[in-house]
């Protein structure tokens, strides 16, 4: 489809950009590109991101750290993680020699049906207002353009500088209560908080049975705390609140399968800059008492140093527990 398509109109809207008249909407997934554009070149950026490289039309979609879109509450999945796209336009000095297509971009881009020049604009070229509702908002895509600002981005109706854009949603305002009330049940007696915290991550985040659904930053701002997130180390508030958090009997019979693995999302709200290069997290202990209260649990995918004990306490109460 890249082939020959060029002379495209692009208009940005909040949350999506429509690519004549086909609508790609953010954060995106290469499937979703290709459906649109077709096939792309891919260059890896790092570790976590890669670039989409369409030669012929002058365009190079990017990916953004997972972490992200998740502090901003805008994560779908791994496959969603495409947020940046640049046009390039113009001859202008470029910041990264990996993410230039061949070819240059020929077309017209608007925001919202409107040329750029014409809008309500906000801190410099990086942000635009849109009008619904009969009010002014913020659009959570942010533009930024390369050139002159002095100067018209219009040459002849058509708009003549290489644009950037980035998927920038605004984070909902958290409705959780996150206060821990004396449980009025029985619940689950643990030993050991690395199995607490994996069959957290089961009720809480997977099945979404346990209550309160905890993000750490909705957390701090609902404690009023100012402690630091920025960081790979546990983040105390974090650690205790799940140490206290109590787990109901009634859900832990709903528990069938734990699958632990570096990406959880718990482990992500405990430290958020985590690499999963360490084993803070690994579960090497499990007491019988701790099996005994999930009586339908089936399979164990573990995270361990010690495995064969994990294993051979499991047997025990068949469940298959595996590395």
């Amino acid at each position: 489809m890249e082939e020959g398509k060029q002379n495209m109109n692009i208009d940005v809207r909040d949350t999506e950009i429509i690519i004549d008249s086909k609508v790609l909407a953010f954060p995106a997934s290469f499937s979703d590109l290709q459906d649109i554009l077709g096939e792309a070149r891919i260059v890896p950026k790092n570790d976590r991101a890669n670039y989409y490289i369409f030669d012929k039309l002058g365009i190079t979609f990017c990916d953004v750290d997972e972490r992200y879109l998740k502090r901003r509450k805008a994560f779908i999945d791994k496959e969603h993680l495409i947020s940046y796209v640049t046009f390039f336009i113009d001859d202008t000095e470029l910041m990264n020699e990996a993410e230039i297509p061949a070819e240059r971009f020929n077309g017209n881009i608007t925001f919202f049906g409107r040329e750029w020049d014409s809008l309500k604009k906000s801190d410099g070229s990086s942000q635009y207002f849109f009008c619904k509702d009969g009010e002014y908002r913020f659009a959570h895509i942010k533009a930024i353009i390369r050139g002159n600002d002095d100067e018209s981005n219009y040459t002849d109706g058509r708009f003549s500088k290489t644009l950037y854009l980035t998927f920038a949603p605004e984070r909902p305002k958290s409705t959780e209560n996150y206060n821990i009330s004396a449980p009025q049940e029985e619940c689950v007696t643990f030993t050991n908080l690395n199995f607490k915290l994996a069959v957290i991550q089961e009720l809480m985040y997977n099945m979404e049975i346990l209550k309160p659904y905890f993000d750490i930053y909705d957390y701090l701002k609902f404690k009023k705390s100012k402690a630091n997130t920025e960081t790979e180390k546990n983040i105390k508030a974090a650690v205790d609140f799940f140490k206290n958090l109590p787990v109901p009997q009634r859900l832990a019979k709903e528990l069938t399968d734990i699958t632990m693995y570096g990406g959880n999302e718990i482990y992500g709200n405990i430290a958020p800059l985590w690499d999963g290069e360490d084993g803070r997290f690994d579960l090497d202990e499990i007491s019988p008492d701790e099996l005994k209260c999930f009586p339908n649990l089936r399979k164990i995918k573990l995270m361990s140093s010690k495995p064969e004990k994990i294993v051979a306490l499991c047997e025990e109460y068949n469940v298959e527990a595996t590395t």
